[in-house]
């Protein structure tokens, strides 16, 4: 835990990062990495450039020369006006295309916002970060793949189109590229903005005459295609082969099949499904005649709508690296404007420590002190925190603020208020997750039966589905109820829930520690089968109390094939010898019936068990290792009809695995104790009266 001083450091370096010097004519905080170089006659003499436009070898001659005139007069024989200009002239076009803020800033006029002329285009903090991302693909050759999660205005709309319509002119020739938005007007806007820049450009730096005048033409006649053309009447001259083409979500004409190279989705959050049509269907259309080659771009970018449309599962998609895409997102307080001074930091340190385990509002506050502090955790400056709190007063809600100024993507997308644990809670339970250190399954000596649970071990598979973080540990002496195993029976089909085996370990429970997660099975599979994987996981952990969820009581959520318990302990039952057993009904108890297998999930029990994760969760009374299980636990909420349940679209396995072996964990095991060795036997021959 930071001190205040130590506070006050990291607030200064947050600071100064935001904040540093950025000179787009210099090179200096520039993106990507780079060379200081000096050209004594030309401004500005000194230049961070870009270490790949250094092995031009223009570029490499003027250095060794020291000088435009020296390079001149090495090469021609002469330094004229004219043939100065002309070296200064590819100079520039070598740096424009190497060096994107360069030429943003030197030949890019977008619409001043605040009114008034045309301005250079000066990428923005964010806009930096996000350039960063799109360049590291660039110079790595591969096709860049975006998808952008929009937080306010901070010009990343902007920031797509100019950097398509610059690959399209210092790049590629012919490298027809489309703007699909949800409406015309916003396709429009879009396209504006590549207009406004070409008002602007010296046709000099593609290649075209210097009296030239650049603009869209229509393209064999069509209203959706434009291409790049200069001169009037009958004297009109295509430039670089350059098409663009608009189209909406209703009507996506962006197609000109195998021609497109670059594509720019805009505001997919808000597309809507309707019948014989979906926002996947039209992006697959399209897309799907991309090339998957070094240069092509496709940028699916949106604010926020909500949670299980399109653009949500798309953007989890990339986010845990399951497509190509690289998911981007800009918070509020990385926008520079966002900021409100701090007179006395030490003083804001100290109220920010004071506070950070504050479930109330301190004074002059509508949110947490938890808050306040989680947004410090996140990478907040002091300044951002204060102008947080200040805005914060246009809301009556809480959520609305988030929806505005979301703090990191869940709350961009999750603004319902609804969400069942605390995202700072998360938080802190975060800190102890890390990657396993083996992947694999546990096998014995056939997949079902008695020989299942014979000559049991772990086998190390890449493609295996059991996640350890720590194998079973051999003691000297062995422990009773160190382990347990918790089973959450899910469905077959791969859009139902799926099943979860978790393993927890309670040996520090007997030194007033916290109970462990040390290994988890997450996967679909049949439930007789899972009956056996559940037994051989228990039983290879010292022979752990295997707790299995009986049934459910929304079995049309989940898809679980309604209660599988009697499949599954029939299995087992007569084999694996530690099974949880529950006090049963009256009405079965009247018949005989004490006691039944498994852990029965109902109206009753469910709550109970999700307040009791909950509370563990916030008082991090047990230690967590997987962050897919945070993931989950993020978008677990609760429902208008108050039950319990996943978002739409998401499932909740490993959320109730979790509230099922802890709350067992808590609540109905004693400590972990050694086992006494049992005396061994001795032949001894006993006197009997008889014998006598």
């Amino acid at each position: 835990m930071m001190n205040i001083e130590e506070l006050v450091r990291e607030n200064e370096r947050r600071t100064e990062e935001l904040h540093a010097p950025f000179n787009p004519i210099t090179g200096e905080g520039s993106v990507g990495k780079r060379k200081k170089v000096h050209v004594e006659d030309l401004y500005p003499y000194d230049m961070l450039l870009p270490l790949p436009m250094l092995k031009n070898k223009l570029v490499r001659l003027i250095l060794k020369a020291g000088s435009i005139n020296q390079f001149c007069l090495d090469r021609y024989g002469e330094c004229s006006p004219e043939t100065r200009e002309k070296v200064v002239r590819e100079f520039i076009r070598v740096r424009c295309r190497h060096d994107f803020p360069f030429y943003a800033y030197a030949y890019n006029q977008i619409k001043n916002k605040d009114g008034g002329k045309n301005i250079h285009f000066r990428l923005s903090y964010p806009q930096r970060h996000f350039l960063s991302v799109l360049e590291d693909m660039r110079l790595s050759g591969v096709p860049i793949r975006i998808i952008l999660l929009k937080a306010r205005q901070w010009g990343g709309s902007t920031l797509v189109q100019l950097y398509i319509a610059w690959i399209q002119l210092m790049h590629k020739e012919g490298w027809y590229s489309a703007i699909v938005a949800q409406d015309g007007t916003t396709s429009r806007k879009i396209k504006a903005m590549y207009s406004k820049m070409l008002e602007n450009l010296p046709a000099w730096l593609i290649r075209c005459p210097q009296e030239a005048k650049l603009a869209f033409t229509p393209y064999e006649g069509s209203q959706l295609d434009s291409i790049i053309t200069y001169g009037k009447g009958t004297n009109i001259t295509r430039a670089r082969d350059t098409v663009i083409t608009v189209g909406t979500y209703n009507n996506p004409t962006a197609g000109r099949g195998g021609d497109i190279a670059c594509v720019h989705y805009s505001e997919v959050g808000l597309w809507e499904d309707t019948d014989g049509k979906k926002p996947e269907d039209i992006i697959r259309s399209i897309s799907s005649s991309l090339l998957m080659a070094p240069l092509t771009v496709e940028v699916i970018e949106s604010t926020a709508n909500g949670m299980g449309n399109f653009f949500y599962r798309a953007y989890q998609a990339a986010k845990k690296g399951e497509s190509n895409r690289r998911a981007v997102f800009v918070p509020w307080f990385k926008i520079e404007k966002y900021a409100r001074t701090v007179e006395d930091k030490t003083a804001f340190a100290q109220w920010l420590l004071d506070n950070k385990d504050n479930d109330n509002p301190p004074p002059g506050c509508l949110d947490s002190g938890k808050y306040h502090w989680h947004l410090w955790t996140l990478g907040a400056t002091f300044e951002a925190i204060n102008w947080y709190i200040f805005k914060r007063k246009d809301y009556i809600d809480h959520q609305d603020m988030m929806a505005e100024f979301p703090s990191d993507d869940i709350e961009a997308f999750r603004n319902s208020g609804r969400n069942v644990f605390s995202l700072y809670h998360l938080d802190k339970l975060k800190e102890t997750c890390r990657q396993p250190l083996h992947v694999g399954e546990v096998q014995g000596d056939s997949v079902q039966g008695k020989p299942a649970l014979q000559n049991l071990h772990f086998v190390h598979d890449r493609g295996g589905l059991l996640k350890v973080w720590m194998l079973p540990q051999k003691a000297k002496q062995r422990m009773a109820r160190r382990y347990l195993v918790a089973v959450d029976v899910g469905g077959r089909g791969k859009d139902a829930d799926w099943s979860d085996i978790l393993v927890i370990d309670r040996y520090w429970m007997m030194f007033g520690g916290a109970p462990e997660v040390v290994a988890e099975w997450h996967g679909h599979i049949d439930h007789d089968l899972l009956a056996w994987k559940a037994a051989q996981v228990a039983a290879f952990y010292d022979n752990a109390l295997l707790v299995i969820e009986s049934n459910t009581i929304e079995t049309k959520d989940n898809d679980t094939d309604g209660d599988q318990s009697e499949l599954i302990f029939s299995r087992i039952a007569g084999v694996y010898d530690n099974l949880y057993v529950r006090r049963a009904p009256e009405a079965k108890i009247a018949q005989g019936v004490t006691t039944e297998y498994g852990f029965h999930t109902n109206r009753k029990t469910k709550p109970m068990i999700i307040s009791n994760l909950v509370a563990c969760v916030r008082d991090k009374s047990y230690i967590e290792r997987n962050l897919d299980a945070i993931a989950e636990m993020a978008v677990y909420e609760k429902k208008d009809n108050g039950s319990f349940g996943a978002a739409p679209d998401h499932h909740d396995d490993r959320v109730m695995v979790r509230a099922i072996g802890l709350h067992v964990c808590f609540n109905e095991m004693d400590l972990p104790a050694p086992v006494k060795p049992k005396a061994k036997k001795t032949n001894v021959n006993v006197m009997t009266e008889a014998t006598i």
